[in-house]
């Protein structure tokens, strides 16, 4: 072979390698998930149609100029949803991403728009939110013809007379512009079909972007990013186009919510609407369709829209269900919006794992403090229009709300020490007769239960029978218990505290309104809705019960807040035996133990346990629940 045919064969192979090199890395783009590779990210969410404040917030943080333009000065604009409702400016804020969107792009930027529960509501269509300023931004596109048809329908459902209290009643129903906005949001409306095009989650630089959260049920489905957001698409799309048919073919009517709607199609399904229109096969398989598109779990409270267990529910019990997501879309952060709290600023949870950024930007609903996050070479920071010093995540604590009705320790401590005794109940339906005090001070009134049975009084300081100690019964166990709570960062036994009521020594503990026992639920065959597991929280109770050898937990003494579920651990004054085994319990054992709970249990020691205790358990009770801690450990090893 001649020389310049081996360079020819030389070069002709090394460029089949190069194609082959390039063809490996377009493969590997095409593969990858929808996960962006911005150096600076800037992340804004929960708008709620307060376009001039956000305006704000994108200028300080160099997205847009002084002329609301694209500076190119950011590789990622995240938009996590919750544009919509309650503000008057929703329509302008959609637009604005709308316009941003094709700047960014020609800049080689991006915008990425995520979908929250207010889009969603806006397409199904769900209006309670909608204020009527943004109805009325819609009265252009509103058919003058269809409002009147509507309006005949009315009269004619309703058997009323064409009148100005009829009129009114409209109106009222439907203001001005409301069917311009419904037409606009459908899956063929101009904002319909740009929603429709829009992810609900998506990867940036290893950073999850979501609105609501990741729940259990929802990684349970086991759908990749690019799966999950084509099936809330589609079952978002297939609910809003088969509400517009069943409103077309008379089934609905445009002011029926979401739960009159499915009752609606039940009926129609059971046979008992007799109309020869709506029975026509075609109609009740769109009808059947339509029941289980809205129990999608796409579209129900444990989706990624709605959830809102990994801001609410214990740090202990949701660690779990982070970790899981994180590692599921192989991620480093959960970065969400849908809840501001109080502060009104960005918050974090799990050691910064979750990033909480709702802080209510639209001030005349929330009187919020509009802010962004900022993301550059991969360090977060905040930016506050009304504080320019709070540029980070303030910590959130382990569950929300903390405490049993708001009401925190600091706060029970001083009003009970100042308040007065004004009513008082013997509950002569327990063994130990408590007392239940209604205090009063400058205004205000609380509960709480008082409690002075001692079967042996000072025992924490005399020589320890073994035989008589473990079947002691004593109030002070109760403090005990809530110093122990505390220091595991448990947050789940009430404010107690020692306390003298007509001459004897006892222990105050605050009464939890708004609550039921376990027993309660049990006798009335009811369960209480949560975004928190039940079962999760009392694996916590289970492993703080192995801890203190609490043999006399029952459904007596577990009590659940009746608005979010929360469980509180009350009585404990038959617990701390000197027994180094753990109880057994017909309950179902816990087979999870978060890490910060097991940094919490490792920390005890002699040292801590005698300084918080020593007041109220013996120095044998203090070595046989750290003998217990140890097999704890060793269990979840």
């Amino acid at each position: 072979m001649l020389y310049s045919e081996y360079v020819f064969v030389a070069i002709f192979l090394m460029n089949l390698r190069y194609v082959a090199t390039l063809w490996s890395l377009t493969i590997a783009l095409l593969v990858l998930p929808s996960s962006s590779l911005a150096e600076r990210t800037v992340a804004v969410t929960d708008v709620h149609g307060a376009y001039q404040d956000l305006l704000q917030v994108l200028q300080r943080s160099k997205v847009i100029d002084n002329n609301h333009r694209w500076t190119g000065e950011t590789d990622s604009l995240v938009i996590i949803g919750d544009n919509l409702d309650r503000g008057p400016d929703s329509r302008k804020v959609l637009d604005l991403w709308i316009r941003l969107e094709k700047e960014a792009a020609k800049a080689g930027d991006e915008v990425i728009a995520l979908l929250g529960n207010h889009e969603a509501m806006n397409m199904m269509p769900d209006l309670r939110y909608v204020a009527d300023e943004e109805f009325a931004a819609f009265i252009p596109e509103e058919s003058k013809a269809y409002r009147e048809d509507i309006y005949q329908d009315f009269l004619r459902y309703s058997q009323r007379e064409d009148n100005e209290e009829s009129q009114e009643a409209f109106l009222e129903m439907y203001p001005p512009g409301y069917f311009g906005l419904v037409e606009a949001f459908a899956p063929d409306g101009y904002y319909g079909r740009w929603l429709l095009s829009k992810d609900v989650l998506r990867t940036v630089n290893g950073r999850i972007y979501v609105h609501g959260g990741i729940s259990p049920q929802l990684l349970s489905l086991g759908l990749s990013e690019e799966e999950l957001n084509q099936r809330f698409r589609n079952d978002l799309e297939q609910y809003a186009t088969l509400y517009h048919e069943l409103i077309d073919l008379g089934l609905f009517k445009h002011y029926f919510n979401k739960g009159e709607r499915k009752q609606v199609a039940r009926t129609l399904l059971n046979g008992d609407i007799q109309s020869r229109s709506l029975n026509r096969r075609s109609v009740l398989q769109k009808a059947e369709a339509f029941l289980d598109t809205s129990e999608s779990l796409m579209l129900t409270t444990f989706g990624p829209v709605w959830y809102r267990g990994n801001i609410y529910c214990h740090l202990y019990s949701e660690q779990e269900t982070l970790d899981k997501a994180l590692n599921h879309f192989s991620a480093k952060q959960l970065l969400v919006g849908h809840t501001p709290d109080d502060s009104r600023l960005v918050r974090s949870r799990f050691d910064g794992k979750l990033i909480l950024l709702d802080t209510g930007m639209l001030r005349t609903h929330y009187n919020g403090h509009p802010s962004a996050v900022v993301i550059e070479d991969d360090s977060l920071s905040v930016v506050n229009i009304d504080d320019s010093s709070a540029t980070a995540p303030i910590p959130d604590p382990v569950r929300k709300p903390l405490y049993p009705n708001g009401l925190n320790d600091e706060y029970l401590s001083d009003f009970f020490n100042q308040a007065k005794v004004i009513k008082a109940k013997v509950l002569d339906d327990f063994y130990s007769n408590p007392i239940k005090l209604t205090f009063e001070h400058n205004g205000r009134s609380h509960n709480a239960i008082f409690k002075y049975l001692d079967s042996d009084p000072n025992m924490q300081q005399k020589k320890w029978h073994l035989r008589l100690g473990n079947v002691a019964d004593r109030y002070i166990y109760d403090v005990a218990a809530y110093e122990l709570d505390r220091m595991l960062g448990l947050y789940m036994v009430p404010f107690t505290m020692e306390y003298r009521y007509e001459g004897k020594s006892g222990i105050l503990q605050y009464w939890i309104e708004d609550s039921v026992s376990r027993t309660q639920l049990i006798e009335k065959g009811e369960s209480l809705y949560s975004f928190c597991n039940t079962q999760d929280a009392e694996d916590i109770m289970h492993v703080f019960d192995w801890l203190i050898y609490n043999d006399d937990r029952n459904t007596g003494n577990r009590l659940y807040s009746t608005d979010n579920g929360f469980l509180w651990l009350i009585d404990h004054t038959r617990a701390f035996r000197v027994k180094n085994g753990l109880p057994e319990y017909e309950r179902p054992s816990p087979d999870y133990l978060s890490p910060v709970y097991r940094s919490k249990l490792e920390a005890l020691n002699v040292e801590r346990l005698e300084q918080a205790l020593g007041n109220y358990l013996h120095k044998k009770q203090i070595q046989s629940l750290l003998i217990r801690r140890d097999k704890i450990l060793d269990k979840f090893s």
